[in-house]
């Protein structure tokens, strides 16, 4: 009988697969790159592991072990020390995590930097649905027709889906608002987890907690939510009546921009047609 504790072998590989990204990183880096001064010339290219730990803040036969793939406990303040020594940029940081077998952050790219142009076109173009895209505060930075008909999303001021969700003409749209406003609120809870020293989260909290007593209800029960299909109901003033499943996409790793699209049940008659 195999005695060998499930996952041995894959915590093995990850330890090789952390040790040779430590290497190569080390490996990319010229003292001078990180501000350490040099004398004579060197033997080989790259940061040494002792300048590597002395940057880091540990002890060079440590980092060693480390670099050797030995199975060592590593915390999460040691792992961004050792991002910070090598200059990793934030998706560098997040792979680091996982091979470590830590919890990765979620990669915060800062906002703004996809161009809202080609999100429009794609909403505009390619779904024939109510669709959107939001940021990671859930501003709608692009909106196709149906969605500004239907919802009225990034018109009347409805320019953030949650806050217009709860006190704009967007939330009036939906005929089962109370769950769908539990769902969002728990969701947007998760979302804010992503970025804990973002005070823009805490600001849309307080500031939607303070006009509507619903929202205030449910951010003080603290519940979180994963991103899924969720159903939602829908008062279209010509149509009557409509049912859709939201989907979520998100558009990168650090889902600073989620694409949400209205889409028809399958078991629930013919979607509606858009004139």
């Amino acid at each position: 009988m195999d005695a060998t504790p499930p996952g041995t072998e894959t915590k093995k590989k990850r330890r090789t697969q952390l040790a040779h990204f430590l290497r190569t990183r080390r490996a990319a880096l010229s003292p001078e790159d990180v501000g350490l001064a040099t004398a004579g010339r060197r033997a080989r290219i790259g940061l040494r592991r002792e300048e590597v730990a002395v940057l880091a803040g540990v002890s060079a036969s440590w980092y060693a072990w480390l670099e050797q793939g030995r199975p060592i406990k590593v915390s999460d303040g040691i792992l961004d020390a050792i991002s910070s020594a090598l200059r990793l940029d934030e998706l560098e940081r997040v792979h680091l995590y996982r091979l470590a077998d830590a919890n990765p952050p979620v990669p915060l790219r800062p906002a703004g930097t996809a161009d809202p142009e080609v999100f429009q076109r794609m909403v505009d173009t390619q779904l024939s649905g109510p669709s959107c895209v939001i940021d990671r505060y859930w501003d709608v930075v692009a909106a196709n027709r149906q969605a500004a008909d239907l919802l009225r999303l990034t018109r009347d001021g409805n320019g953030n889906f949650l806050t217009s969700l709860f006190t704009g003409t967007h939330g009036t749209r939906y005929l089962n608002r109370p769950e769908l406003a539990r769902q969002m609120a728990a969701r947007f809870r998760l979302q804010a987890s992503y970025g804990p020293d973002d005070p823009r989260y805490e600001q849309i909290a307080d500031g939607l907690a303070a006009a509507d007593p619903f929202f205030a209800d449910l951010w003080d029960r603290h519940e979180v939510e994963a991103f899924g299909p969720a159903a939602v109901e829908v008062d279209d003033p010509q149509a009557g009546h409509l049912s859709f499943v939201l989907f979520t996409m998100d558009l990168d790793d650090a889902a600073s921009h989620r694409l949400l699209v209205y889409l028809p049940p399958g078991i629930a008659g013919p979607a509606p047609v858009w004139p």
